[in-house]
């Protein structure tokens, strides 16, 4: 049973504390007894990367308060999952995940799978929303929590909307030469 329901606003804020107290992620890495790698994943919203006990001691470093876990067994009142057997990859990187800037932030649609691995760059497929838990929904977001099913990982200081089309640029590219870069994908109908 998990005491927090760690969004990605969570891990921006943990992130943003982080630079205004002026620490670097291996300092802080190394006060809470974690690797740096791992808090720069957390950071970027991979929150399954790090224990909860870990996040804890960050936010408390930080003086972050966590999200509190919805009650248990609160049962999801919402439109029907996709069917099972369905999953996404969460890798921002891979390229059946096409970007899109929504008023300044980058969200990702991403392409629906069948089996247990990502077809495009073989990370393990996720079937629930990776913050809630809630089924999987068609769609950028969970509509459960309202977080991104997919954690963009956008270098600092670049333009959301800049990148994004860099991003889909590189995909066009793939699939020129190819590679099956979200072929059917429903996204690919809004592209201009």
């Amino acid at each position: 049973m998990h005491k927090y329901f760690i969004t990605l606003t969570d891990c921006r804020r943990l992130a943003e504390a982080r630079r205004a107290k002026g620490l670097t992620q291996s300092f802080v890495a190394q006060q809470v007894g974690c690797k740096q790698s791992a808090l720069s994943m957390l950071e970027s919203g991979r929150t399954d990367k790090v224990a909860e006990e870990t996040i804890e001691k960050i936010a408390a470093l930080l003086d972050v308060t966590l999200s509190p876990a919805p009650e248990t067994g609160a049962p999801f009142a919402l439109s029907p999952s996709i069917p099972s057997g369905l999953g996404f990859c969460p890798d921002a990187g891979c390229p059946g995940n096409v970007p899109f800037d929504v008023s300044g932030r980058v969200l990702f649609w991403p392409a629906l799978q069948t089996g247990v691995r990502c077809r495009y760059c073989g990370e393990m497929l996720e079937t629930a929303c990776p913050a809630c838990g809630a089924p999987l929904r068609e769609g950028a977001c969970c509509s459960a929590c309202g977080e991104p099913f997919v954690a963009p990982a956008i270098p600092p200081g670049v333009e959301p909307a800049v990148w994004a089309e860099s991003r889909r640029r590189v995909l066009a590219e793939l699939r020129a030469l190819g590679v099956p870069a979200a072929a059917d994908h429903p996204s690919e109908r809004v592209q201009r």
